[in-house]
């Protein structure tokens, strides 16, 4: 994609090494201004666009998957301006490999467009490596609802408002660039431009939604862990109770007490067993008519939930 008015051969000086005195050479050359090249030299940088007299300094973020499975953002700063491109960043970027071998057919404007493009479009499988990962957190929630699986909701949680804050600023940059005044921008890309701003659109709306899913995947980790726990207390509870009728009468032929003739029979042991278990089969009973043991229709609709 070749304008027109581009009769001028574009230099672009890609630098790997923010440190490098090259970077020094090149700002003295094209009037950089010096808070650019620090902002160039440091890390943790904001993704943002400002325009300065001659030219545009852009800083953008290529996000990555690490090893562990945690999102990586690379910063990539660009000196865009009429007749010069220099980009600057630590980490490499591939993206640039084949738009460096084209650099003889594109603007500089053109070439910042395509690294856009190209940057967007590496956020797709990203948006949907985290939503793969929110599925397989939504089937943990109700088959099998650890601590783990919480923590796993965190992490999830924080990778989606990273990469959230970071396609809202690339998308304010997009905006900016559509309204950039004087010849730096022709207003020939500003459809293209629009429809990469359209596809940020799509992918900030699904990550919308992950979070609400991740949002009910939190209150059904809640619902489940609360329910697993009343689940049971109401156990112990019932199984205190089954146990109460034989303690009662066991306590009571335990006392240091004197008793009558007939409770030293050596019949009395078997007589109190028997009476112990027939009140504890009694009170069971009677429990599981009144849907109170585990396993009953009642405990069924609570694990059912």
């Amino acid at each position: 994609m070749v304008g027109a008015g581009a009769d001028a051969k574009m230099q672009w000086h890609d630098i790997q090494d923010p440190g490098d005195k090259t970077l020094d050479e090149l700002a003295a050359r094209y009037s950089l201004h010096p808070l650019h090249v620090e902002d160039c030299r440091q890390n943790a940088q904001r993704t943002k666009l400002e325009i300065s007299e001659g030219y545009l300094f852009i800083s953008l973020k290529q996000v990555i998957w690490n090893d562990p499975g945690e999102l990586r953002a690379d910063e990539l700063a660009l000196f865009v301006g009429s007749d010069f491109l220099v980009t600057v960043h630590r980490a490499p970027v591939t993206l640039l490999e084949p738009l460096r071998n084209s650099r003889e057919e594109l603007r500089p404007d053109e070439v910042l467009y395509q690294v856009i493009d190209r940057v967007v479009e590496s956020y797709i499988p990203l948006a949907d490596r985290l939503e793969t990962n929110i599925e397989r957190l939504e089937d943990e929630v109700v088959n099998a609802p650890r601590p783990a699986v919480l923590a796993n909701i965190g992490e999830a949680r924080a990778t989606l408002l990273d990469l959230r804050r970071i396609l809202n600023a690339t998308r304010h940059i997009i905006v900016q660039l559509r309204h950039v005044p004087g010849p730096l921008i022709n207003q020939e890309l500003s459809p293209f431009l629009r429809d990469v701003h359209d596809d940020l659109a799509i992918i900030l709306d699904n990550i919308v939604a992950d979070r609400d899913r991740l949002a009910g995947a939190l209150d059904l980790y809640m619902s489940s862990v609360a329910n697993r726990n009343a689940e049971a207390t109401k156990t112990l509870t019932l199984l205190g109770t089954a146990a109460l009728p034989g303690l009662v009468i066991t306590s009571i032929f335990g006392m240091n007490i004197d008793y009558p003739s007939w409770v030293k029979s050596h019949s009395m042991f078997a007589i109190v067993t028997i009476i112990s278990l027939a009140v504890t089969l009694f009170l069971l009973w009677y429990l599981r008519r009144k849907d109170y043991l585990p396993g009953g229709t009642t405990s069924g609709r609570t694990n059912d939930r």
